[in-house]
């Protein structure tokens, strides 16, 4: 009898002991990914669902949008491109052709600002250029940097995000392609919290109304503002806590390589900007926000980045067991992709009241 009454005593400690430990280790990471002390203002109904369109495939990605017209290039197949007008009816196919008779590739990006388009490989590297009127690129550079992000500026200037030779980490830059193919690069806009590559890590937009880069770090809660120059307009920064960045990174001694030791706590997962605002895909769930809605959307956080503010915050509900994968702004819509479908949502402009900037002076003038 004693003998039983010690064991049960030792399974009711252990069973104790163990949900002591998941109790403790819920409720860190409760605090770590719920409430992180900040919380979202909510206002109306920025965003109404208008349209879906199945692509039924998940390769495709938003290779650009202007004029009405949405570009799509596809992963898989990097020569094949579908327009879209806005109301998601008018739909077309289009073959894309180089001056080459091959052309290798690693990680080729489409980017179309009519009436130019560019395909772009950074991992090669090369850059092609052509005309939205034929869709016929040919080669513009001979001998490009290295880059893993790019966005076009115009037809013969491009924002890039590379590697320093000088630094080994990430760094950004502008290449003009134009006579020389002249490369200038900022070793200061990112700024090194652990190891300069991954903490480093974030999304690189180019703002056409405002004429401003505009990067937003994964991890940490903060975004970089810059002129075409490649100087610093401000830093931004967006509503919640994490300002280091929470990774961990180890080295693959066989191969000198760094790695990510650990999951990283994402901050920030996409952005996009579109006249005065960025709009960005928060990982990280706010004060009083129902658990069951983040399970099935996701959360859009709007700041001004003429006044350097939070607005307020929407969702976009995902399809099925998709989420919103990418997405754009253009004009008063927002264009999302979710697993194989595009989606339209209308943006309610008497919230979004400078979604178009009146000049670019009177943003130069706040920025």
């Amino acid at each position: 009898m004693t003998h039983k009454k010690t064991y049960i005593s030792l399974f009711i400690c252990t069973v104790c002991g163990i949900g002591g430990m998941f109790l403790l280790f819920s409720l860190s990471e409760h605090k770590l990914h719920r409430d992180n002390s900040f919380t979202r203002r909510f206002a109306g109904h920025p965003a109404i669902k208008a349209k879906q369109l199945n692509l039924t495939y998940n390769s495709y990605y938003i290779a650009g949008a202007d004029q009405g017209k949405i570009y799509l290039g596809n992963s898989i197949a990097p020569f094949h491109l579908i327009t879209l007008d806005t109301a998601l009816q008018n739909k077309e196919t289009i073959r894309l052709t180089i001056n080459q008779d091959s052309l290798p590739y690693k990680s080729i990006q489409l980017r179309v600002i009519p009436p130019y388009f560019f395909l772009m490989d950074g991992a090669m590297p090369y850059i092609f250029k052509g005309k939205t009127t034929d869709w016929k690129a040919r080669s513009i550079m001979n001998i490009p940097p290295y880059f893993s992000q790019v966005e076009p500026i115009d037809s013969a200037n491009l924002f890039i995000r590379g590697v320093s030779g000088k630094t080994r980490e990430n760094v950004l830059g502008k290449i003009n392609l134009s006579g020389t193919g002249k490369v200038s690069l900022s070793h200061d806009l990112l700024q090194k919290q652990i190891d300069g590559i991954f903490d480093t890590d974030g999304t690189l937009q180019y703002n056409h109304q405002l004429q401003k880069l505009v990067y937003t770090y994964y991890y940490r809660n903060q975004f970089i503002v810059a002129d075409t120059n490649l100087q610093l307009n401000h830093l931004g920064k967006t509503i919640d806590t994490i300002s280091h960045a929470q990774i961990k990174v180890g080295t693959i001694a066989s191969k000198n390589q760094q790695k990510m030791a650990a999951p990283p706590l994402t901050v920030n997962k996409n952005t996009a900007t579109y006249g005065n605002y960025l709009f960005v895909n928060s990982k990280l769930i706010g004060k009083y926000e129902p658990i069951h809605i983040w399970e099935r959307a996701s959360i859009i956080d709007v700041y001004n980045l003429v006044e350097n503010t939070y607005e307020f915050s929407f969702y976009i509900y995902g399809i099925k067991k998709d989420k919103l994968k990418s997405f754009r702004v253009l004009h008063d819509k927002f264009i999302g992709l979710i697993g194989n479908h595009i989606v339209t949502y209308q943006l309610d402009t008497s919230l979004f009241k400078n979604l178009l900037t009146n000049s670019k002076e009177d943003a130069d003038s706040k920025i």
